[in-house]
């Protein structure tokens, strides 16, 4: 996937979802007209038209920003790998809890996050119980291989096992209950038990940076900003950003990619 075919992705979803909550007012007017269902009318359907006008817009806006990319792109032969990357790009898809897709710069599609339990059922549970259920997220490549996997345990304060493509414990991450209710504050350490990133972002997420035992910041992310050759390809300029330092490892990697689906699931699905 690269980014135009990701924007058509959404904007089919939006139109999808438009027609089908149009559909549903209309059902809905008629079942009220033959008596079937009382009430007031304007409290059955309007919601339902709002819904639809609200999808129809997205629609409209993915699609344009699908026919905006420049011409004679992508690059075929650009290649891109997830841990070779510097820098990674999150887009969302539609999911009850979180489904990130991540790009590189050059709008390549090299990995995603997803939540392994993506049961239908899973749209009708309320945010604020999902939030409290335990989860397994898995990290995947482009060719949708598993590279890494984390378990998160029940609770509104995070725990979370970080394993590797092989299911092998490589670290864990601790909220800090007396502060994490304001703040994301916490640990990531490795099996053994020793600090491996200092955990410290604010409630919106707007930017943070992961510091190593040392105090190098081997992660850093942010949104609001991007070069403006990037912005040429990712439109939204709120795109969230998570860059690299060189020395970061593949383990690294995936354990911030780790603390990022904790900070992330519920905020944009």
């Amino acid at each position: 996937m690269n980014i135009r075919q990701y924007y058509r992705k959404i904007s089919h979803i939006c139109f999808q979802a438009a027609w089908i909550s149009l559909t549903l007012s209309i059902l809905f007017f008629f079942l009220h007209a033959a008596g079937v269902l009382s009430g007031h009318i304007l409290a059955i359907v309007l919601p339902f038209i709002m819904i639809s006008i609200g999808n129809y817009i997205s629609f409209r806006v993915f699609d344009t920003r699908a026919q905006e990319l420049p011409s004679g792109w992508p690059l075929l032969n650009e290649e891109s790998k997830l841990f070779d990357e510097r820098h990674l790009l999150f887009a969302f898809m539609p999911a009850p809890t979180l489904r990130a897709v991540l790009f590189s710069p050059n709008g390549k599609a090299v990995g995603e996050i997803r939540d392994q339990n993506m049961k239908w059922y899973m749209w009708m549970i309320p945010n604020s119980l999902s939030l409290l259920l335990p989860k397994k997220y898995g990290l995947y490549n482009s060719d949708g291989t598993l590279v890494g996997a984390y378990i998160f345990k029940w609770g509104l304060f995070q725990k979370a096992s970080i394993k590797d493509q092989n299911g092998k414990d490589i670290g864990y991450y601790r909220e800090s209950r007396k502060v994490s209710l304001f703040r994301l504050k916490g640990m990531i350490v490795s099996p053994d038990g020793k600090p491996w990133f200092a955990i410290d972002a604010g409630g919106l997420l707007q930017d943070f940076q992961l510091t190593n035992a040392v105090g190098i910041p081997l992660v850093t992310y942010k949104k609001g900003w991007m070069p403006l050759e990037w912005g040429n390809r990712f439109k939204d300029s709120n795109t969230p950003i998570i860059s690299f330092h060189d020395s970061a490892t593949a383990n690294d990697k995936i354990a911030a990619l780790g603390f990022c689906a904790a900070a992330l699931h519920h905020r944009s699905n």
